[in-house]
C-alpha cells in the first residue's frame, strides 16, 4: 500500500471522556497551565487541536503507559474564548475533520502531542427514505431546545444540515446516550450512510426516541 500520499502531522491534544464529530460544538473551562497555554497559542495561530477520548486512564504517577487514547478524533477549532480571569478561560470550539491518532508522546509540562493523519470529510448524501423519521426525531429535538431556549446557539452550530446523513448521523451521535466506546464506533465510519444506519438501529433497538424527546 503507497503511504506516499498521506500527509501526517503534529497537533495538541485535548484527551476528553466524552467525543466530538465534525460540525459539533464543544464548551470548555480551560485552568490547567499547560491547557491555557495551547488555548493561547491555537488562538495567536488560528490553528487547531485535537480532541480525543480518553479510553482507560490507570493514574499510576501519570505514566504516559497508563493513559490509552482512542486511534479516533476530531480538529477543534477555538470560535469563541472568554478570558474570566488570568488563569481561566470559558471557550467554545468546534469540530472541523476527523483525525486518525498514529502515536502520542507527553511532553515535560504534561500536555499530550499527537502524530496525526487527516480522514476524509464526510461526502454529502441525502436522507434516504428509511431514514427520515430519525433525521425528523432530531429536527424536532432542535425545536424543542430552542423553543424552550435550552442553550440552542451553544449546541448546534448552523446551518442545521437535516438532509445530509453526515450531519444528522453526527449530530445524533452527540445526543444519544450511548457508552464513549459506541460513539468512538460512531465516529469512526467513514461513509456517513452506515453511520446513520447504525444510529437508527440503536434508536430502533433501544426504544430511545421517547428518551430523547423528554
Amino acid at each position: 500500500m503507497n503511504q506516499s500520499n498521506t500527509t501526517t502531522q503534529k497537533i495538541p491534544l485535548f484527551p476528553l471522556g466524552t467525543v466530538l464529530f465534525p460540525d459539533g460544538v464543544i464548551a470548555l473551562k480551560i485552568f490547567e497551565a499547560r491547557y491555557l497555554d495551547m488555548i493561547k497559542q491555537c488562538l495567536r495561530e488560528k490553528t487547531e487541536f485535537g480532541v480525543i477520548s480518553i479510553i482507560k486512564n490507570l493514574d499510576t504517577d501519570h505514566e504516559s503507559s497508563a493513559v490509552t487514547f482512542s486511534n479516533i478524533g476530531t480538529l477543534a477549532l477555538i470560535e469563541d474564548f472568554d478570558p474570566v480571569q488570568p488563569a481561566l478561560y470559558m471557550t467554545k470550539s468546534f469540530g472541523t475533520q476527523r483525525f486518525k491518532l498514529l502515536s502520542s508522546t507527553q511532553e515535560s509540562n504534561g500536555l499530550w502531542i499527537g502524530d496525526i493523519e487527516l480522514l476524509e470529510k464526510d461526502p454529502h448524501i441525502p436522507i434516504p427514505q428509511e431514514h427520515q423519521k430519525v433525521a425528523q426525531l432530531l429536527d424536532e429535538i432542535i425545536s424543542v431546545i430552542q423553543s424552550e431556549d435550552l442553550l440552542g446557539e451553544a449546541l448546534f452550530k448552523k446551518p442545521f444540515k437535516v438532509n445530509d446523513c453526515g450531519w444528522v448521523s453526527n449530530r445524533l451521535a452527540e445526543l444519544l446516550p450511548i457508552s464513549l466506546l459506541q460513539k468512538n464506533h460512531l465516529l469512526a465510519q467513514k461513509n456517513p450512510r452506515i453511520r446513520l444506519d447504525l444510529i437508527s438501529e440503536i434508536i430502533e433497538d433501544d426504544d430511545l426516541r421517547s428518551l430523547m424527546m423528554h
